[in-house]
């Protein structure tokens, strides 16, 4: 007589084991094991909030300017959604059921914060930070010493100011005022000139006195010429000043103005600089111009905005405050 095996109690064990961790859909439940539930339309939580603060459509539909229809349909859509009921029907009302009070309250919190959220973005006396973005030359050396006044002009405005020369895209990127120099051709954009870009030759009082003379335009040739990369206009300058076609033995090149005017000032050379650029310079005598003669280059800085939002409040003052600084430095 043989002895009776254990193997059909371990297989009886393993399945209800097996079962109590992943249980199986009974198969009289025609619906698959629930995932995580996308998030409905939004709008469909205005509308239950309306219609659990009111506890009834038709005030909900009255406070909506909708039907009582419309309410009673985006409920439904809503329920379907969650798979739960949210509402009891009475004769003349709705009650909560224990799934809608649950999310009335958490509908109502979010509500609460969207409102006061908005509330604060559309408070007039609330600060406003405005972006401007600006290369590291122009933002450095003209912008950064005016930014203290126009805050003192209007102190609801705060200004959060970033230095690139990257590409300029007001809906893709998070600025309110961008300057650029060029000719005015940036697509997007409504362009105002800041000021037009007179260039004159400027270096190092230390390098006039102490250097080869610069009495002459052609004098500059025994001196080390500094320019912007892919940005000189030294040809037209001499071209201008009737010195043309000279060749140079010595040029460093950069590639930001910044740099070439720092170089200037440390005494490397002479530079060919704006007045937007230089200014701060020549007024404290870290620069001086060894020759008057300027020229037009037909290009400048510009002041650039959106244009669905140039006559927003503070982008407004801005572009008006700033136009009005390019005048008095040109």
């Amino acid at each position: 007589m043989s002895k009776p095996t254990d193997e059909p109690l371990v297989n009886e064990a393993a399945v209800m084991v097996s079962e109590a961790v992943a249980p199986r859909v009974p198969p009289s439940d025609p619906r698959p094991l629930r995932r995580a539930a996308r998030l409905p339309p939004l709008n469909l939580f205005r509308v239950f909030d309306a219609a659990a603060r009111n506890g009834n459509f038709t005030t909900a539909a009255e406070e909506l300017c909708v039907t009582q229809s419309a309410v009673s349909q985006q409920i439904r859509q809503l329920e379907e959604l969650l798979e739960v009921r949210l509402f009891r029907r009475m004769p003349r009302r709705v009650e909560l059921t224990r799934e809608g009070t649950a999310l009335a309250s958490a509908v109502g919190e979010s509500m609460a914060l969207l409102v006061r959220a908005c509330e604060r973005i559309a408070d007039p006396k609330a600060p406003v930070v405005l972006c401007v973005n600006a290369p590291p030359a122009i933002a450095s050396r003209w912008l950064v010493s005016r930014l203290k006044r126009f805050m003192q002009l209007y102190p609801q405005f705060k200004v959060t100011l970033l230095a690139s020369n990257d590409p300029v895209d007001f809906d893709r990127q998070d600025i309110d005022v961008a300057i650029r120099w060029g000719h005015g051709d940036w697509p997007n954009a409504r362009i105002e000139l800041l000021a037009p870009d007179r260039l004159f030759p400027v270096c190092s009082p230390a390098l006039l006195r102490e250097g080869p003379p610069l009495l002459v335009p052609s004098d500059i040739i025994r001196h080390t010429l500094l320019q912007v990369v892919n940005g000189s206009f030294w040809g037209s300058w001499f071209g201008a000043a009737g010195a043309g076609g000279m060749a140079f033995d010595e040029t460093l090149y950069f590639n930001d103005a910044g740099l070439m005017l720092d170089a200037a000032v440390q005494g490397q050379g002479v530079a060919l600089a704006s007045r937007l650029l230089a200014e701060s310079d020549l007024k404290a005598g870290r620069l001086v111009r060894p020759f008057d003669l300027e020229i037009e280059t037909g290009a400048g800085f510009h002041v650039l905005t959106s244009p669905d939002f140039s006559e927003k409040p503070a982008v407004a003052e801005f572009r008006r405050w700033i136009g009005l600084e390019g005048r008095e430095s040109a």
